[in-house]
């Protein structure tokens, strides 16, 4: 039996290969994209974290998030490689929203949608949660309950652990507190930068995303008993934090990382 699949997509760095490696290999006609904004100035929830963002993170963190969010997406763009472009070139139907969820809800529930998505850095309210047929998930690039919230490669790095995750989990409004559906892990090189680590596990995650949706029946259980576990979530990294990871001899990225990424 197919499944009518909602992705609920923003792109930014890791976002596009969850799309190459999920959506090329599944049935077309039973896919829809919403393409929501990275940022919204609309949103007072996107205006509280970036003012977060400048006043309790450091340079070296801005200027990251500006090469993994505007700078990849305005390559892409260019480029004519990013996830918009993909989704035309094959094909798979499409809707560009803002963030309006009352609207975002009723187009799901018209477009018959069993499972949805989440492959965005929005905070998706509950009503759109409860919005598809059978569940949402969520696609989280670390192992949870230890690494929820933001930035976890940096976190994974500087807590020297020896595995980078990819995670499948049913979505929920406490922040990547859903139950674990699916998991796989990665062996990470000290050598690379986390720019590299977090491309890697987002190619990870592509796979490992395709293999949840192309065998769903084996992963979901609909009489299961969902539980809920508060994850560990460390918040953004501060100037301390970043000059003990540079310390350490990591580096967020390169130059020539980014030709890899994009």
């Amino acid at each position: 039996m197919s499944h009518k699949i909602g992705f609920l997509v923003s792109e930014f760095l890791p976002t596009k290969e969850f799309i190459k490696t999920s959506l090329n290999n599944l049935q077309k006609d039973d896919l829809k994209v919403y393409f929501l904004p990275i940022y919204s100035p609309n949103k007072k929830s996107n205006n509280k974290l970036l003012f977060k963002v400048l006043r309790d993170t450091s340079l070296n963190y801005i200027i990251y998030k500006i090469f993994d969010t505007l700078y990849i997406n305005f390559i892409r763009k260019l480029k004519k490689d990013n996830i918009k472009y993909f989704v035309k070139k094959n094909n798979i139907a499409y809707e560009n929203l803002d963030l309006d969820f009352n609207l975002l809800e009723e187009k799901i529930k018209d477009d018959n949608v069993d499972i949805l998505v989440l492959l965005t850095n929005q905070y998706i309210p509950n009503n759109v949660l409860k919005s598809p047929n059978i569940i949402t998930v969520n696609m989280h690039l670390a192992k949870i309950p230890e690494y929820g919230g933001l930035f976890n490669q940096f976190w994974m790095m500087l807590n020297d652990e020896k595995y980078g995750y990819a995670t499948i989990h049913i979505a929920s409004t406490r922040i990547d507190a859903g139950q674990v559906l699916l998991e796989d892990r990665l062996e990470i090189n000290y050598e690379e930068t986390l720019m590299e680590l977090y491309y890697k596990t987002a190619q990870l995650g592509g796979k490992l995303l395709y293999q949840f949706l192309s065998n769903f029946n084996d992963y979901y259980d609909p009489g299961l008993i969902i539980k809920e576990t508060e994850p560990t979530n460390r918040g953004l990294p501060n100037r301390i934090d970043m000059k003990n990871f540079r310390k350490k001899g990591f580096k967020l990225f390169k130059l020539s990382t980014l030709k890899k990424v994009i």
